[in-house]
């Protein structure tokens, strides 16, 4: 047997009001109904609550160890309901899905706000390229993304927010050809990208093909942080986005290498689902749009 909330509700309305007679009036049951509950919860614990005295109560010491428990146990419950009355994720889990761009430049900002300004809020981040967050947010997995390209059902919105302006870029120990390169002359190198699933490993496959070139060697990798680390080692050429190596070109360890046809930007949308949407998660859109145009992380 396991323990209900009736039982716990009986149990924490007879420990603050003092008697069977007052928590069932309170609850809106008989007094046999109420004493039915405790003595079933005694049974399942395996203790006794409450010692009698007349018509008032009082707390065993294990009527004591319970007590706070029951209090965790109502509030997450009332949680729950105000929860999904309401549709607002901002009361409980806040499930957030990022791209690597944002996640490496924007993400800890956005964490801080959030911990500022609801500071009982638990959030789940998960950073994935495109076909990994479009799928979460089709199956409800998640509340909130911002997406390069995103692939979503009826039941997401989404709200442009910018183009993600890529490039091909090397160490800069790297011995390159000099001038503007072509896919052909780019195609002889290694080269290494996000995989199939991400929206960058197709435009490098449209970029070659735009220039009717094939790639003799393409390595992938789908965090962007450690391509980076590679690319920087002078392992391989990376097609990245721009903006999450411009200290690195900044202070010389990386390069852009010119080519052309131009390498196109992706576009980026911030999106949730339309169920969820409510003023606090308006709050949340607006933020996460403030913070990427204060790192001006896309164009």
């Amino acid at each position: 047997m396991t323990i209900t909330l009736s039982q716990v509700r009986a149990f924490e309305r007879i420990a603050r009001l003092g008697s069977f007679h007052a928590a069932a009036k309170h609850v809106g049951i008989t007094q046999p109904s109420i004493s039915q509950r405790i003595k079933d919860l005694e049974d399942i614990l395996g203790v006794e609550l409450f010692t009698r005295n007349g018509p008032r109560v009082a707390l065993t010491a294990d009527g004591h160890a319970l007590l706070e428990y029951a209090d965790r146990l109502l509030e997450t419950a009332d949680d729950v309901v105000v929860r999904f009355k309401r549709r607002d994720p901002l009361l409980g889990l806040l499930r957030i899905g990022v791209n690597e761009s944002f996640g490496l430049i924007c993400l800890t900002d956005l964490m801080r706000r959030l911990e500022r300004q609801y500071p009982k809020l638990k959030t789940q981040v998960i950073v994935g390229d495109t076909g990994m967050v479009s799928g979460l947010l089709n199956d409800h997995q998640l509340d909130l993304a911002v997406i390069s390209e995103p692939g979503v059902a009826n039941h997401v919105h989404q709200v442009p927010i910018g183009r993600n302006e890529l490039a091909w870029v090397a160490s800069s120990d790297m011995d390159l050809p000099s001038g503007t390169l072509t896919p052909a002359q780019l195609a002889a190198h290694h080269l290494i990208v996000s995989p199939q699933t991400a929206r960058l490993h197709t435009t490098m496959t449209n970029w070659f093909a735009q220039g009717g070139a094939m790639p003799e060697r393409v390595s992938t990798c789908n965090s962007l942080s450690v391509t980076l680390l590679m690319v920087r080692s002078g392992f391989a050429i990376g097609l990245v986005p721009i903006r999450v190596v411009a200290d690195e070109m900044a202070q010389g360890r990386m390069v852009r290498i010119p080519v052309t046809p131009a390498v196109g930007a992706h576009n980026v949308s911030l999106c949730y689902q339309i169920a969820q949407f409510g003023p606090n998660l308006q709050a949340i859109v607006d933020l996460t749009k403030e913070l990427i145009a204060h790192h001006q992380l896309f164009k």
